[in-house]
């Protein structure tokens, strides 16, 4: 069992390696620190174990000697850590008089005040940390209150589109109205067209006979009524085309999906860029699955690498406000399925995931939010001409 009096260095190796499996990017602890993560303090039986990787590893040794002060560990500790010349001798003398019995009163005291000492740097250094976790706090709490006005911009922005495009519907609706009745007008006027035509020829017939008999109805007075008629037809014809026209599907605008602005000074590759589109309410986000896992476990056979994926997108549920949706090349393959907000599907026969991807952004309500993760570029393109925000596979690796 390792000397007291390495106590507070070994405590602190642990803080250490902490930090750096939270800190972005992680920075690996070494393989037999690993299990002690789970632990605030280090397990009295894990000391020795800890204390020969501090030892032998000087990398990690050189980390937490950057993070170590003789008021926070003790001078044996950091003699141990920094490594002087005659080092060794200095610790190990240190040590064994750790070690003697406690003869003498004085010893004691001695002894006690080396506690006092101890206790007292671990109290400065959890001081220490607690305020910069309240600082940290603080910060994260300014973030939130940003990001939650800026969503609440983005929601009355959104609520002003749908109206527009409601405007814009219910103007087509009365287009058409218009266009159906004038052509019920038109149809009316040709029908009575073509009655006034027959007239017409049997009005000249008998005008010509009546000519003959010294009548009073001459050529001219018919042919200027037929003129008369054809004026009012060609001028109801033109308002019909002009009616058409504004009626067409191309001159009324159509509401269609548009990609959702972000704040300024995100980088659209950047995992808070990926952080913001997934706290959005209602955002479903479309995952290209073995373009994100083939990235991410190369090594691993595909069932291992959808549950992967599968297994970290259900903890993603639970701290975003987003729905998943994983699609996976290949028909009638079996994998577990997760709860909450995640779903996957495999795609059918002879389809790849790129085209269902591209098709299901295409085919879903433009009102909904929508993001698609993948690097391929032909999926990114598809979906960005539907309105689709978009995510890179590293991305979302980064949050897994």
């Amino acid at each position: 069992m390792p000397s007291d009096l390495f106590d507070p260095m070994l405590d602190l190796a642990l803080r250490v390696a902490m930090r750096g499996q939270r800190a972005k990017p992680p920075v690996a602890a070494p393989p037999k620190v690993t299990p002690l993560l789970k632990f605030k303090k280090v397990p009295a039986k894990a000391k020795e174990t800890l204390l020969e990787v501090l030892d032998t590893d000087e990398e990690f040794r050189a980390r937490v000697a950057t993070a170590a002060t003789e008021a926070k560990v003790g001078r044996t500790a950091m003699m141990f850590l920094e490594r002087p010349d005659g080092w060794r001798d200095f610790v190990d003398t240190m040590v064994e008089a750790a070690e003697e019995p406690v003869v003498e009163s004085s010893s004691q005291i001695g002894r006690l005040e080396q506690s006092l000492s101890a206790a007292t740097n671990a109290r400065d250094s959890a001081r220490e940390e607690l305020a910069q976790a309240q600082s940290t706090l603080q910060d994260r709490d300014a973030e939130i209150e940003t990001l939650r006005g800026e969503l609440e911009a983005a929601r009355a922005e959104l609520e002003k589109v749908q109206e527009s495009n409601g405007d814009l519907v219910a103007q087509r609706e009365r287009a058409v109205s218009e266009l159906k009745h004038t052509e019920e007008v038109m149809t009316r006027h040709v029908t009575e067209r073509k009655r006034l035509e027959a007239l017409t020829e049997t009005m000249t017939a008998a005008q010509l006979s009546t000519t003959q008999v010294g009548g009073s109805i001459t050529d001219g007075d018919v042919r200027s009524a037929v003129d008369d008629l054809t004026k009012t037809v060609a001028s109801l014809q033109e308002q019909l085309d002009t009616l058409r026209s504004a009626a067409t599907p191309e001159a009324v605008a159509v509401e269609r999906r548009v990609p959702l602005s972000v704040p300024h000074g995100l980088f659209d590759d950047s995992v808070e860029y990926a952080e913001y589109l997934l706290n959005i309410p209602g955002m479903t986000v479309l995952i290209d699955g073995y373009n994100v896992t083939k990235e991410a476990q190369t090594n691993q056979d595909l069932d291992l690498q959808r549950e992967w994926l599968l297994n970290g997108l259900a903890t993603l549920a639970a701290r975003y406000a987003a729905e998943f949706e994983v699609v996976f090349d290949g028909a009638d393959v079996s994998t577990p399925t997760t709860p909450g907000r995640v779903r996957h599907r495999f795609t059918a026969a002879g389809v790849e995931a790129d085209d269902d991807i591209i098709e299901r952004v295409a085919s879903m309500d433009r009102r909904k939010p929508v993001a698609v993760v993948s690097s391929d570029k032909r999926v990114r393109t598809g979906a960005q001409t539907s309105g689709a925000n978009l995510l890179f596979s590293h991305q979302l690796i980064s949050l897994l």
